[in-house]
């Protein structure tokens, strides 16, 4: 799956001819539903636009990666971060991640999150792949082992993107530019059948200095990814009927946070190797002051974010590939996403033991795709613990995310910033 991520980049933006009866109607990939991002994320509800630092971060604004931490004493940094989430606590069958009312009867389900960023002066370039996979039982009415191939028909539905950003000024804001895609495949091995595509992702953030606040702002566009059939391939994957695209809708998200406590007002303060490039750039008079590496940056965060996600036409949700009884004809699949929705975020984050620990919580309202159907309130909770330091600091993050009929739990590893 990274390797396809990574062709994705390389796909033309066009539909084509497809096979002989491959069903008009276009599959919906929700970005309202699953959070998919690291531990930090997930725990303050997925608030993160308005706060857009670290690895972990860049996957919610892209302007992450021309952030520089405050602690950096050096031109160039370099961060990453690993997510295995969706742990395997609980039956996943008995979850509805579609938020349609109704358990999708998933026998195993995965997500991962995993992201590289580089930094020099007031540049940055990074990557990052988020990735969900489902496994279905082939057949209903018959006994399905998970772990097997030959029972099990596999959906991998992911997101990337390859990015660069430069903060300008006196680092207060940040551009951001970006290849957003999304890839869907089905099934795995030879018989596997691919969608995707590619479009241009505009992020920003401003920070300014001396002040207790930031506000970011992503703009992601509408990508369709068509059916991209081999030359051998058909209408089918088994006994389940294809569709010519998959869609994945345009968000615009707004969000803003700020730092409470003592020291608020450095939330935004200079590392020395930012006052330095300042100071190469704009002179003596126009430096910020010098502020030590221990001066407390406020102990509260408090974050918001509100997602504007747009509709789509002709789209249908997953299960409809994954449900027999639509395949078959006896249920008839449901047009979704036909109306734009909301998403609020909100999210705390505590410094407990600075500089060992800190504490989240947030919420969220998922709306559903499905017309009459109501939003679905989420209560996310979390963790990031210091662990050692060898080359750099590095620290261990858990998180949950629950909600009626749904959860997701989850750990990343990463630096401490």
């Amino acid at each position: 799956m990274l390797v396809a991520g990574l062709a994705l980049f390389a796909l033309p933006a066009l539909g084509q001819d497809l096979p002989e009866g491959v069903r008009p109607e276009r599959l919906y990939l929700n970005p309202s539903g699953v959070l998919l991002g690291s531990s930090r994320v997930i725990a303050l509800g997925g608030a993160f636009v308005g706060v857009a630092e670290g690895a972990a971060g860049f996957s919610s604004n892209l302007a992450a990666l021309a952030h520089r931490s405050a602690h950096l004493d050096r031109d160039w940094d370099v961060g990453f971060t690993a997510s295995w989430l969706d742990l395997p606590f609980f039956n996943p069958t008995r979850r509805d991640l579609d938020n349609d009312g109704v358990a999708d009867q998933a026998q195993d389900t995965r997500q991962f999150l995993g992201g590289l960023m580089l930094q020099y002066k007031q540049f940055g370039i990074g990557w990052y792949l988020r990735e969900t996979r489902l496994t279905f039982c082939k057949l209903t009415g018959v006994e399905c082992r998970a772990n097997v191939a030959q029972d099990v028909i596999a959906v991998d539905v992911s997101n990337t993107a390859l990015a660069g950003a430069v903060a300008l000024g006196r680092d207060d804001l940040i551009l951001a530019l970006g290849l957003y895609g999304a890839l869907a495949t089905f099934g795995t091995g030879a018989e596997a059948k691919s969608y995707g595509d590619t479009g241009v992702e505009f992020d920003v953030l401003y920070r300014p200095h001396g002040l207790n606040y930031r506000v970011g702002v992503s703009v992601r566009p509408q990508v369709v990814g068509y059916y991209r059939p081999k030359p051998t391939d058909g209408a089918f994957l088994g006994e389940r009927q294809l569709y010519s695209a998959v869609v994945s809708p345009a968000v615009l998200s707004l969000g803003g946070s700020i730092r409470l406590g003592d020291g608020a007002e450095l939330y935004n303060r200079y590392s020395k190797a930012a006052r330095r490039d300042i100071l190469a750039r704009f002179g003596e008079a126009g430096a910020p002051e010098e502020v030590p590496d221990e001066a407390p940056a406020g102990s509260w965060l408090v974050t918001a974010q509100l997602d504007l996600i747009s509709a789509t036409e002709n789209t249908v949700p997953i299960s409809a590939f994954t449900d027999l009884d639509v395949q078959t004809g006896l249920r008839q699949a449901e047009l979704v996403g036909r109306e734009t929705t909301l998403a609020p975020h909100l999210g705390v984050e505590h410094d407990t033991i600075p500089g060992r620990l800190r504490t989240r919580v947030g919420t969220f309202v998922e709306p559903s795709p499905f017309r009459g159907r109501g939003p679905r309130v989420h209560g996310t909770c979390g963790l990031e613990l210091f662990v050692y330091e060898y080359w750099d600091k590095w620290s261990i993050s858990a998180a949950g995310d629950f909600a009626l009929h749904y959860y997701n739990v989850g750990l990343s590893l990463g630096f401490w910033r």
